[in-house]
C-alpha cells in the first residue's frame, strides 16, 4: 500500500505527533516488519534526523527533545507539481481518498494566501481523464497561468502554434482545463475565431495574462466539450468498432471522450479516430465486452498481435 517514500513519511509524522512509538506499532502503520522499520529509522537518520532508540520490552524510537521540523517551504512550481501530484492520486485511486485528503489539508494550513490561492485554483479547475503518466511536457507556469485566469475570470493573451506549424497570436477566456491521456487541453472562447475553441497546452508558445476579464456561460460543461472535440476529432485512422451490447451498456463503460456511440439493433457501433491502433488495442480490452473491428486493418493487427503476445506469456507460465 505504501512505496518507500511514503513509508519515510509516515513514520517521521508519526514520531513527530505521538513522541514514543514502538517497531511493532511502527511495522503494523506501514506494513512491513520490524527488521525493515530499523532499515528506514536508520534512512532517517543518515538524513540527519536525530531518532533515539528507548529501551525496554518490544523497544521503541522517539525524537530526540526539543526537535522539530522547518516550515514547509514551497515556491510556485513546487507547489503545482505537489498540487498536481495529489490530485492525480486521487484520480487514480493509488492510495486511500482519506490519504491524500490529509496530506493536502496539512499542506494548505502552511502555505502563505499567494500559494494558496494557487493551490485554490488548481484544484477548482484542472479535469483530467484516461490519465496516462508519460504526459507531453508543458511549462509549469502556463499550466498555473491557465488555472489561475480560469480561477479569477482573466482573459490570457497567447501565442499559438497549430498542428500544421501556423503561428497566430489570440486573446482568449479560458473555460476549463483537462489533461486527457498525455495532452493538456484548455476550452476557450477565441475572441480571433469568435467561438469556443480547444487548445492543446504544447503548443502555446507564450502567454500572458490580460486586464480584461470574462464570465464563463453559468451551463457550459467544459468536461463535456473537451470529450466531444476528442471523439469527433481526425486521425490517421478511422475505426469502426461494433459492440456486442445495447446501446445503453455501451454507455455505462464507454467513456464519451472515446468515439461515437450509435445503436445497430441489439448492437452498438463505437466510431473514433486514433493515431495509435497500438493503443486502442490495448485500450479496447480493458472494457471486457465482445466486439467485432470492421477497420481498419491496421486495428486488427494490432489486437492480433496484442493476442499473440498475451498467449506468449500463458505459454511461458
Amino acid at each position: 500500500m505504501y512505496n518507500p517514500t511514503l513509508r519515510l513519511l509516515a513514520i517521521l509524522e508519526v514520531l513527530q505527533s505521538r513522541g514514543e512509538v514502538s517497531g511493532h506499532d511502527l511495522s503494523q502503520l506501514v506494513e512491513v516488519d520490524e527488521r525493515s522499520i530499523r532499515r528506514y529509522i536508520m534512512l532517517l537518520r543518515d538524513m540527519g534526523i536525530p531518532i533515539e532508540a528507548v529501551r525496554g520490552r518490544g523497544g521503541g524510537y522517539m525524537l530526540q527533545h526539543g526537535f522539530r521540523l522547518p516550515p514547509l517551504m514551497l515556491n510556485n512550481d513546487e507547489i503545482t507539481a505537489v498540487t498536481i501530484g495529489l490530485m492525480l492520486m486521487r484520480e487514480l485511486g493509488s492510495t486511500s481518498s482519506l490519504a491524500v485528503e490529509s496530506a493536502s489539508a496539512k499542506i494548505e494550513r502552511v502555505l502563505p494566501a499567494e500559494l494558496h490561492e494557487h493551490t485554490l485554483a488548481l484544484r477548482e479547475s484542472l479535469i483530467f481523464d484516461h490519465v496516462n503518466l508519460r504526459t507531453i511536457a508543458i511549462a509549469d507556469d502556463h499550466l498555473l497561468m491557465f488555472s489561475r485566469a480560469l480561477y479569477q475570470g482573466f482573459c490570457l493573451d497567447i501565442t499559438y502554434q497549430s498542428g500544421d506549424g501556423e503561428i497566430s497570436e489570440r486573446r482568449i477566456a479560458p473555460y476549463g482545463l483537462g489533461l486527457y491521456a498525455r495532452t493538456w487541453y484548455t476550452v476557450a472562447y477565441c475572441y480571433l475565431r469568435e467561438d469556443v475553441r480547444v487548445f492543446r497546452l504544447d503548443r502555446v508558445r507564450s502567454a500572458a495574462l490580460s486586464p480584461e476579464k470574462f464570465t464563463r456561460p453559468a451551463d457550459f460543461d467544459a468536461r463535456t466539450f473537451i470529450f466531444n472535440w476528442l471523439a469527433e476529432m481526425g486521425g490517421a485512422y478511422t475505426c469502426e468498432i461494433l459492440l456486442d451490447v445495447p446501446l445503453e451498456v455501451a454507455q455505462e463503460v464507454i467513456p464519451a471522450s472515446l468515439g461515437i456511440l450509435k445503436s445497430e439493433a441489439d448492437k452498438t457501433l463505437l466510431r473514433c479516430y486514433t493515431d495509435s491502433p497500438q493503443w486502442l488495442a490495448r485500450y479496447l480490452i480493458r472494457f471486457e465486452l465482445p466486439f467485432t473491428v470492421r477497420q481498419p486493418d491496421e486495428l486488427k493487427a494490432a489486437l492480433r498481435g496484442l493476442a499473440a503476445e498475451i498467449l506468449a506469456g500463458v505459454d511461458k507460465t
